[in-house]
């Protein structure tokens, strides 16, 4: 990323958040995360709040539909990729990237929530001015084994942990890109997470950073509640 250019970033909201129905009965996006203020909402003001010049939303037609009804005052805020068809999170931002105009561009899942006092989307899109060649990086972060570990040697259990953190880096829905990079491998249709990725890191062309701060996901009920009381607490 070059000093001059503006930053921009997309967001990832096509989803179908299956696995939050029926206890939500529209997109996650719309789900209230603060008082008044929603997953989507909240995720454009951190953007905007760290820097970025300009959001794009990777919209399906049908969320797209229900943004215009529900929050249509982001729309002065955002651009929107629509998919007329489901395109897949790849294929989703290979469209969206022909509404960048500079040569890389952050880009996130509506549904990963970062808490960091030192992170900012710019640090990972520094990715492209300290490592030539690069075309993607990732950032990383720790999670939580879901249940908890049973310690025993033989019949005898010696000990139990509450889940335990993982040794483990996984993704954080949080990433960087440049524009040639998601043209040359990106599908056009289907996900990026086992096409692209995996082709960008056999290159060796995808870095990644650790995060230094917290991640919160939003995939089922629980965790939306658990992100609500996290955020109501900052």
């Amino acid at each position: 990323m070059n000093g001059e250019e503006l930053m921009e970033s997309i967001i990832l909201c096509g989803g179908a958040a299956k696995r939050m129905k029926p206890y939500l009965p529209f997109s996650k996006a719309f789900a209230e995360v603060q008082p008044g203020v929603t997953l989507l909402e909240y995720q454009v003001k951190w953007l905007s709040n760290s820097g970025m010049s300009r959001v794009i939303l990777a919209i399906d037609r049908d969320t797209y539909t229900s943004l215009r009804a529900k929050e249509a005052s982001l729309l002065d805020r955002i651009t929107c990729s629509i998919e007329e068809e489901r395109l897949g999170t790849g294929g989703a931002i290979k469209q969206a990237i022909e509404l960048v105009d500079s040569s890389s561009v952050y880009v996130m899942n509506v549904d990963d929530i970062i808490i960091s006092k030192t992170y900012t989307p710019s640090t990972l899109l520094e990715t492209f001015q300290k490592n030539q060649g690069a075309q993607g990086s990732i950032l990383l972060t720790r999670t939580q084994f879901p249940f908890g570990i049973v310690e025993a040697s033989s019949d005898r259990v010696q000990g139990f942990k509450q889940k335990p953190w993982l040794d483990y880096k996984i993704c954080s829905g949080h990433y960087a890109f440049t524009k040639d990079g998601v043209r040359k491998y990106f599908p056009q249709k289907g996900n990026f997470e086992d096409t692209a990725l995996q082709r960008m890191a056999h290159d060796n062309v995808l870095h990644s950073m650790e995060l230094d701060g917290d991640w919160l996901t939003i995939n089922n009920i629980k965790q939306l509640e658990a992100a609500r009381q996290k955020l109501i607490e900052q």
